[in-house]
C-alpha cells in the first residue's frame, strides 16, 4: 500500500485504514499521532484540532478522516466537520453523507444542526458534512451563526476533527484557526516547497491558533507513511 491511495479523494475501504486494517502499520500510525497530540495537551485539552496543509492534493481530508476514526475507537464522541467549503471531501470518504444536507443546509434553516449531523456506521464517529458548496465561504465561515454552531457542538462532543482548506489557497484556515484549541499540519514528502510550509506557520501564528505539531505524509516510506513531529 502507497500512501498516494490517502491522496485519492474517490471512495474506497482501502482508505480508511483506522476502520479496515485496524492492525496494519498504517493504522498504528494514526494511532501514535492520536497519542501524541494527547500528550500535548495534557495540560491543556485539545478538544477541537485543525487539520490543513500548506497546499492543495497532501492527504489532509484522509488524514483527518482517519485520526477521528481512531478517537472514535477510545469511546469518546467524535465529530468530523468538513470546512473545505470550497472543495468538501467527506461526502466522497463517507458515502452516507450524501443523504445530508449538511451544514450550508443548516445554515439556511432547511435542517436542523441534528439532522445535518450523520451518523456514520463507525461507532462514536458522526460527520457534519458541507452539502452544497456556497457561493461566500468566507462570508460563512465569520458569520455569527457559524459561531454559533461550532460552539453548539464543543459543547456536545469529547473530539472535534476539522478539515479545513489549504493555508496557501485561501483565507479560510486562518479564520478557522483562530476558533480551534489547535492545529496540525501536513507536509507532503517531494510536494510541499519549504517557503510554502513556513509561510502557512506564520499565517497559523498571525491567527493565534497552537500550532500542535506536523504530519509529514511521505510517499516513499515503505514501512509507516506518516510521521508525527513537533514544529
Amino acid at each position: 500500500m502507497r500512501s498516494k491511495q490517502f491522496r485519492d479523494k474517490s471512495s474506497g475501504k482501502n482508505k480508511l485504514v483506522a476502520k479496515y486494517e485496524p492492525q496494519s502499520a498504517y493504522a498504528e500510525s494514526f494511532r501514535y499521532i492520536r497519542a501524541n497530540i494527547d500528550f500535548a495537551g495534557i495540560d491543556e485539552e485539545y478538544k477541537s484540532i485543525m487539520i490543513t496543509s500548506p497546499d492543495p492534493d497532501s492527504g489532509k481530508s484522509l488524514i483527518s478522516a482517519n485520526l477521528a476514526i481512531s478517537y472514535a475507537a477510545l469511546n469518546m464522541k467524535t465529530l468530523l466537520i468538513d470546512l473545505d467549503l470550497r472543495k468538501p471531501t467527506a461526502h466522497k470518504i463517507f458515502p452516507e453523507c450524501y443523504s445530508s444536507y449538511g451544514l450550508t443546509g443548516h445554515l439556511k434553516d432547511i435542517v436542523t444542526l441534528e439532522e445535518a449531523i450523520v451518523s456514520s456506521d463507525v461507532p462514536n464517529l458522526s460527520i457534519l458534512p458541507v452539502g452544497i458548496s456556497p457561493a461566500d465561504p468566507a462570508a460563512i465561515l465569520n458569520s455569527a451563526k457559524m459561531q454559533q454552531v461550532y460552539q453548539t457542538l464543543y459543547a456536545q462532543y469529547d473530539r472535534i476533527i476539522i478539515d479545513s482548506p489549504p493555508v496557501m489557497a485561501v483565507a479560510d484556515a486562518q479564520t478557522i484557526a483562530s476558533w480551534v484549541d489547535g492545529t496540525i499540519m501536513i507536509v507532503r514528502n517531494n510536494y510541499t516547497k519549504q517557503d510554502n510550509a513556513k509561510k502557512t506557520l506564520q499565517k497559523l501564528n498571525i491567527a493565534g491558533s497552537t500550532i500542535i505539531g506536523t504530519i509529514f505524509n511521505n510517499t516513499n516510506m515503505k514501512m509507516n507513511d506518516y510521521y508525527y513531529g513537533n514544529n
